[in-house]
């Protein structure tokens, strides 16, 4: 699989409604928080194949719309990064969360790169294709299962059914629960980000 991510592609607005931060003149807190966050989230999405820049290096997906706003931009990253480095959930189920969120929303680059993501951590694609699609598989494990249905009811419905509350309780314990809680919350605020700017995703092939 590789992601196309050229600007020449068809005049893409990386960007969406906002430019790209580099584009314009920067501040002197836009320039230190750009090198910042560049070198965090470049080699993060290394691994997966996930693009967050484009060829002549800008920054694009959520990322961008961080450097225009730098102080909740840094507030927002802090977020995520204690996300990942606390959560007692483990990366899949995680990234099953994450998917939920973005096909509820129709959030294009959030699945874009949270599909390379799920991919990376070993996300079944049967699995993968499934919740973005809408379809069922036996493929999700109970667990799994439990982490989709809960987030689901939460993001499509705005609560939670009693049955799937206890479900997800015997499933993941009471720390998985706020910590489920938590990361529905940070992919629902991003999803929003991009939706409401029109952020594009990349094309995969």
């Amino acid at each position: 699989m590789t992601t196309d991510c050229t600007p020449g592609d068809g005049d893409v607005a990386w960007g969406g409604r906002l430019p790209l931060v580099r584009s314009g003149p920067m501040d002197a807190g836009q320039s230190a928080w750009e090198r910042e966050l560049r070198a965090v989230v470049v080699p993060w999405a290394q691994p997966s194949g996930m693009a967050v820049t484009t060829a002549e290096g800008d920054l694009i997906g959520p990322f961008n719309a961080f450097v225009h706003r730098p102080r909740p931009g840094r507030a927002f990253m802090a977020w995520v990064l204690d996300d990942q480095a606390g959560s007692s959930l483990t990366p899949v189920l995680r990234e099953i969360a994450i998917l939920t969120v973005a096909t509820a929303w129709n959030s294009g680059y959030e699945i874009y790169a949270h599909t390379a993501v799920a991919r990376h951590v070993g996300v079944a694609e049967e699995v993968i294709t499934s919740i973005i699609s809408g379809t069922t598989t036996d493929r999700l494990s109970a667990v799994e299962a439990v982490v989709h249905r809960f987030t689901d009811e939460l993001v499509r419905e705005h609560s939670v059914s009693t049955g799937t509350y206890d479900r997800a309780i015997q499933a993941v314990g009471r720390h998985g629960v706020l910590d489920l809680v938590n990361v529905i919350g940070i992919y629902l605020a991003t999803a929003a980000l991009l939706n409401a700017f029109e952020v594009p995703a990349p094309r995969q092939e």
